[in-house]
């Protein structure tokens, strides 16, 4: 078969030729996201993404399974309080207003820098996870479509922000991310403004095959500024535009065992397994 090599556009006869395979694996996903966001901007954007998702999945030695056992407990040495965030939560249900947000990035992919951030030593990047989030979402279209088309919009516009660094997250990324590192994600959004459509907002993302109850993680949907500020430069409305991870305080042990399931009060649990 006469293909093209996904990194240096030489012809081979797979989606990478024999020189590009000493590139580093950063430098890699960083390539495929460039490749991926050209794409996106053709008319036929929507097939051109699938078929480029199609080739890297055939690059098994680079996807190998991402090993994510995520940090629990807040630690001053490594992480550091989010004020704002920290205002937000207390809108939150009560079970997670002791809990810290921790500051990441505000600068488009802080849904991905929230993941690193509790991802210990996992050395992935937002270009990574971003291409790994389409793959999953391309491989289960249907199924994600399903599910959340009617609160957050068709998938293919989705898709096409998605292959854009730095550009927005939303409810599909979750859910398809719970799937990519294999566990629990429990999406916590605050009570403003609230409507029934906002209810699946705060939701636990079940991974089928996650059976190990410390792999799961506490994502908060909040904003940048006060809530005045936020209101003020969206004609009175409340939305937010950032997300950050939720950790246990240090000294709270006897929660240890409690942050993969931890009690649902003003939520409801929505399966992405497959």
């Amino acid at each position: 078969m006469n293909n093209r090599c996904l990194f240096c556009a030489q012809q081979t006869t797979t989606a990478c030729c024999l020189g590009c395979r000493t590139i580093d694996q950063s430098t890699m996903f960083e390539t495929l996201l460039t490749l991926l966001g050209k794409a996106s901007i053709v008319g036929n954007y929507y097939d051109q993404i699938k078929v480029i998702c199609h080739q890297i999945e055939t690059l098994e030695w680079l996807l190998t399974p991402i090993q994510f056992t995520p940090v629990t407990h807040f630690d001053l040495k490594i992480h550091r309080l989010d004020q704002d965030a920290k205002l937000y939560l207390q809108q939150a249900s009560l079970d997670v207003q002791n809990m810290i947000p921790i500051e990441v990035a505000a600068d488009g992919n802080c849904l991905y820098n929230s993941i690193i951030c509790l991802s210990g030593n996992t050395a992935s990047t937002p270009s990574e996870l971003r291409v790994r989030t389409l793959i999953e979402l391309v491989k289960n279209e249907i199924f994600y479509s399903n599910r959340f088309m009617h609160i957050v919009g068709p998938l293919n516009e989705v898709m096409k922000n998605i292959a854009h660094n730095f550009a927005f997250s939303e409810l599909y990324e979750i859910a398809a991310l719970s799937n990519v590192l294999k566990c629990n994600i429990r999406s916590i959004y605050p009570i403003i403004d609230y409507r029934p459509h906002l209810h699946i907002m705060s939701s636990t993302f079940e991974h089928a095959q996650c059976n190990i109850m410390f792999k799961a993680i506490c994502l908060f949907w909040t904003h940048t500024e006060s809530d005045i500020d936020a209101r003020s430069s969206n004609a009175g409305n409340w939305s937010p535009n950032h997300f950050v991870p939720l950790l246990l305080p240090s000294d709270n042990s006897q929660s240890q065992n409690h942050l993969a399931q931890p009690k649902i009060s003003d939520s409801g649990s929505a399966s992405s397994s497959l």
